[in-house]
């Protein structure tokens, strides 16, 4: 199943992740859901109206296995973006140890997990792909990124934090690595995003307004700081 949340965006649901697509420069899919998720996936997109063999770019907000899992379902894809510093992990270079809670979690779940077909390109902060800017959000996991298009109004913010369609809230502490860098990552995006009104997290219910005022005011209530206002 899928909803438009704007002329170029669309969420497509699945029961325990968020994952979008975009109609940017090129088609574009936000995180890849579970393993399982791939055929429904790809049977959304074509009921949205696009080839899923068209999609030509991923952007993955970081390697859970909840939003890399599906991968393998976009052989065709040209290019999978992700963070610098997981990007070894969705390769398959790296394996998770256990020297934190989330690690042992994301190593449980390493059975689950198969790399890509499509190549796997590491993204830096600032970065530019199409019409979205890479934010370095570290705090669930190493290389979290925020990908936020200023063009097509819409900020994609993974697991940095959750909503529920009217307010934005922190993941819970045992599923982040870091949860004191989690909160300066919040401020971080707060004060770099521009006016945006759509915000899309992995899980919960999209913002369709007033996402970059949301995510000020989260970063008030938990760094004492909000951005540029």
């Amino acid at each position: 199943m899928a909803r438009q949340l704007t002329d170029e965006v669309w969420l497509v649901e699945r029961p325990r992740v968020n994952v979008s697509l975009v109609e940017d420069d090129v088609l574009t899919l936000i995180d890849a859901g579970l393993p399982w998720d791939g055929p429904a996936i790809r049977e959304a997109v074509r009921k949205i109206g696009f080839d899923p063999d068209r999609i030509e770019r991923v952007l993955v907000t970081h390697f859970d296995l909840d939003h890399v899992g599906g991968l393998r379902a976009f052989p065709e894809a040209e290019t999978v973006h992700v963070g610098r510093a997981d990007a070894a992990y969705v390769r398959g270079d790296l394996t998770p140890g256990f020297g934190d809670r989330k690690r042992v979690f994301q190593r449980l779940t390493e059975f689950f997990r198969k790399p890509p077909q499509a190549p796997v390109s590491p993204v830096d902060d600032g970065e530019t792909i199409g019409s979205f800017t890479a934010v370095h959000t570290p705090g669930h996991t190493p290389g979290h990124t925020a990908f936020y298009s200023d063009a097509l109004d819409v900020v994609f913010a993974g697991d940095l934090v959750f909503s529920d369609g009217e307010t934005l809230s922190l993941p819970p502490w045992y599923l982040s690595q870091d949860t004191d860098q989690l909160r300066a990552s919040v401020d971080e995006l707060a004060s770099r995003l521009p006016p945006i009104e759509v915000l899309v997290s992995g899980h919960g219910e999209p913002l369709v307004s007033g996402g970059s005022q949301a995510l000020q005011h989260l970063a008030q209530e938990t760094c004492g700081s909000g951005g540029n206002g």
